[in-house]
């Protein structure tokens, strides 16, 4: 299967087995979704990107182990906290958090923390 430019189409869903946690990623309709169980899920992942590998990789000229060319949607307890677009910039808080090129939905950051206490 192709997309609408030629390039080949990907469907997939898999789960990530981080040590305190585990992520879920599936795509649909052309983009990625990574669904969190909380926000210590992501702080994990983005601590394994920064890891040694990731280092080693970047010192040999490769920028990281995926480029990705593909809408990525995050959610944390079902909620989107961030996006990725790669026609657009990260944003002024994802720059100031330091997670771009992430953009940052505040107020589903706020939704997916009110679900922890509240189910």
């Amino acid at each position: 299967m192709t997309d609408g430019h030629g390039g080949l189409l990907i469907e997939a869903e898999l789960t990530v087995d981080l040590p305190a946690s585990t992520l879920r990623l599936h795509t649909e309709a052309g983009r990625l979704y990574v669904e969190a169980p909380d926000f210590a899920a992501l702080r994990e992942l983005r601590a394994t990107a920064d890891s040694d590998a990731i280092e080693s990789l970047r010192a040999v000229g490769v920028d990281g182990p995926l480029a990705i060319d593909t809408p990525v949607l995050v959610r944390v307890r079902g909620v989107p906290v961030a996006r990725y677009d790669p026609a657009r910039g990260a944003g002024w808080l994802a720059d100031r958090l330091g997670i771009g090129p992430f953009r940052v939905d505040l107020a589903g950051v706020l939704q997916a923390a009110v679900r922890r206490r509240w189910p």
